[in-house]
């Protein structure tokens, strides 16, 4: 099981029997892949995710129990003064977070 924001560009024919892909948003959640998976793979995921303390612990839950994840990134947190507190985007409503981790959001 493949999930991602665009469509795979791949053709269904060219796929083993067992792989398939699906337009999902994890920010949204994964309650509906709970307890699923033996092995849950992200890779380069973290610039898109609004939460991404709360995405790792939606993902985690995908797991069957003795599963594994791996997560491959790089630390896009983005802390305050005290380098210990996370500080989340700010937004046109809250504009009390932080504007470079808003633009980092953007990017994805």
């Amino acid at each position: 099981m493949g999930v991602d924001l665009a469509p795979v560009p791949l053709e269904k024919m060219d796929l083993p029997p067992n792989c398939r892909f699906e337009i999902d948003d994890v920010n949204l959640g994964l309650t509906h892949f709970r307890d699923q998976f033996d092995v849950v793979h992200a890779r380069l995921v973290a610039s898109g995710l609004k939460a991404f303390r709360k995405t790792m612990q939606d993902v985690e839950e995908c797991l069957k129990p003795g599963g594994i994840v791996l997560w491959v990134d790089v630390d896009y947190d983005l802390y305050s003064a005290d380098r210990y507190a996370y500080m989340p985007f700010a937004t046109a409503e809250d504009g009390s977070g932080s504007w470079v981790q808003r633009f980092v959001y953007g990017l994805s």
